[in-house]
């Protein structure tokens, strides 16, 4: 396993940690260099700025529920085009498909990743859309695949993805996705 940076560690936690990390090391330093303190404590300090900054954008855990359920509750015509501007937002190139299995081809930086959300609604998403979208990736030659789902994806589709350059994206990672253009969309009004 790979060690983990101090600084990756701390980004997975809430801010305050990083500010309770730059103040004791502050402390400590200030009583064996005080001179060296302010810039010891500074990149904590840079850290705890960056993570508030990050959760204040992203959707709380208490919210994720409620932004799922919308997504669930809205048509294809809309979820469709919040998707791809997601995608458009993060440098993709994006690209409707006429094709059954998948649903966007997204292009960046000479790499062309297959996206399907056909099946957002579904409380379970079992392996067989995944294994076309997989099928579908191997054909066209694509770097990867992303199958989007609101529900959850059923123990044998996390399997069978498992080791491949396929991605399942639901829950969390789903909102945060689309909570890029959340004040863009009725759908999330608060």
């Amino acid at each position: 396993m790979a060690k983990r940076s101090l600084f990756s560690i701390l980004s997975e936690l809430p801010w305050w940690v990083s500010l309770l990390v730059a103040m004791s090391v502050f402390a400590i330093t200030q009583l064996i260099v005080p001179q060296l303190a302010p810039f010891v404590a500074l990149p904590f300090v840079a850290v705890a700025i960056y993570i508030a900054w990050k959760q204040l954008r992203g959707a709380s855990p208490a919210n994720v529920e409620e932004r799922l359920a919308a997504l669930r509750a809205m048509p294809w015509e809309n979820f469709g085009p919040i998707v791809s501007a997601a995608y458009r937002r993060r440098g993709y190139t994006v690209e409707a498909s006429e094709s059954g299995s998948f649903d966007f081809t997204l292009r960046k930086n000479g790499q062309t990743t297959l996206v399907q959300c056909r099946r957002w609604k579904v409380n379970q998403v079992g392996v067989k859309p995944v294994r076309e979208l997989y099928a579908a990736m191997n054909k066209r030659d694509a770097f990867n695949c992303v199958c989007i789902s609101a529900g959850e994806f059923s123990e044998s589709a996390r399997e069978f993805a498992a080791g491949k350059p396929v991605s399942l994206l639901t829950g969390p990672a789903l909102v945060e996705l689309v909570g890029t253009i959340e004040k863009t969309s009725r759908w999330f009004a608060r």
